[in-house]
Order: C-alpha cells, then structure tokens, then sequence
C-alpha cells in the first residue's frame, strides 16, 4: 500500500510539473491532458507486462528462434528461457497506480464539462 501511494504521488508531481511546464499555469485543462498521458501509460505497460507474464507470447518466441537459428545453435536456441520465465515484474502495481490517476481524470473530466 505504501509503495502504491508513493507511485501515485510521483505520477500526481509528475503530471503538475508537466502541465506548468506546457502551459506555464496551472489549468483543469492541462490537468486533465497530462493526467490522461501519464495514467495511460502507467496502464499500458502494466497490461504489456501483464500479457507477456501470463505466457502469451513464449510459442511465438521459441518458433522465431527455431526458424532464425542457424544449424549450430538448435541446441543454444532449447535451452533460452521463455520471455514469461525472465520477466519477474508483477503489474499490479501499476494498474494500482495507474487506475487513481485515471479515475482523477474522469472526475476533473466531468467537472470540465459541467
């Protein structure tokens, strides 16, 4: 919980000094721009790590291998790892840190628009 709180608080600094320094103000507008940039991306990575963690990409990996390996190598190309077994990050996380931010978003959002 601590280091969730921490990530959203780094995403929040980060998307203040963002909006000051495009706009040179403070706006809801530029709140609402740069919170959309940064929680995207905080979501995006989270749901790349989440899909390459769950596997999806580990056949196509060792057939691309299998294929661009030359004939010497077949035995290096068996023993590599699969790109789920080398990636230990979890995306918890980010989706933690990430979803705040974008809900912030939505509300700033309706609150523009009222």
């Amino acid at each position: 919980m601590k280091r969730n709180s921490i990530v959203f608080l780094i995403s929040q600094l980060i998307i203040v000094i963002s909006v000051y320094s495009i706009y040179g103000k403070l706006s809801l507008l530029g709140y609402i721009n740069a919170s959309f940039f940064v929680s995207s991306s905080l979501l995006f990575i989270g749901g790349v790590v989440f899909v390459v963690r769950t596997g999806f990409f580990d056949f196509f990996m060792k057939s691309s291998r299998k294929v661009f390996a030359r004939k010497g190598q077949r035995e290096a190309i068996e023993s590599m790892r699969a790109p789920s077994e080398v990636l230990s990050a979890s995306p918890a996380w980010l989706f933690l840190a990430g979803m705040p931010t974008f809900i912030l978003m939505m509300v700033a959002l309706i609150l523009y628009y009222l």
